[in-house]
């Protein structure tokens, strides 16, 4: 890799050099709950990212908003289900479900800027950070799983869990 003579790109190649760092030890520190316990951790951290963001029920909206206020952080967009012809579906437990492409992601760039695997422990603090966020702009519990990690694009699987109160 080439480090860069700007001052602030270069203490951001510092930071994600320091992210990656701790994403090749996690999993051998905390064994099959890192990912989980990443996931936490960023949920609560993009849920205090959304705080100021304007509130909306609509999925559409809130992501449009997420990409808006980050914009060249992140990069998220709908798919339309190949099986509705809509952007969503209901799941196996009677939910909405949507798939997502994001394509700007600021984890995944460290990921290949280290040499990383895709997919990894620090993938899902990705997903905590858009869990946290969406929560908080549409205030709905908000599930994602990863589908396919790549170096271009990550396609992932956003749930809804609607309240029943």
């Amino acid at each position: 890799m080439l480090h860069s003579t700007d001052r602030e790109k270069r203490k951001m190649e510092q930071y994600l050099a320091l992210l990656t760092t701790i994403n090749k030890g996690i999993e051998h520190l905390l064994g099959p709950s890192a990912k989980g316990i990443i996931f936490n951790i960023g949920v609560e951290e993009g849920r205090i990212l959304a705080e100021d963001m304007p509130k909306t029920n609509n999925l559409l909206q809130a992501i449009h908003e997420l990409n808006k206020a980050y914009e060249d952080v992140w990069s998220i967009e709908l798919r339309i289900h190949k099986d509705t012809d809509t952007y969503s579906y209901i799941d196996e437990y009677g939910q909405p479900s949507y798939d997502v492409i994001i394509r700007e992601c600021p984890i995944r760039t460290a990921v290949a800027e280290h040499g990383l695997e895709q997919g990894g422990p620090i993938c899902y603090l990705t997903n905590g950070y858009l869990c946290g966020m969406l929560e908080g702009i549409i205030d709905e519990p908000v599930g994602m799983e990863i589908l396919h990690a790549g170096p271009l694009a990550c396609k992932k699987r956003l749930y809804l869990r609607m309240r029943t109160s």
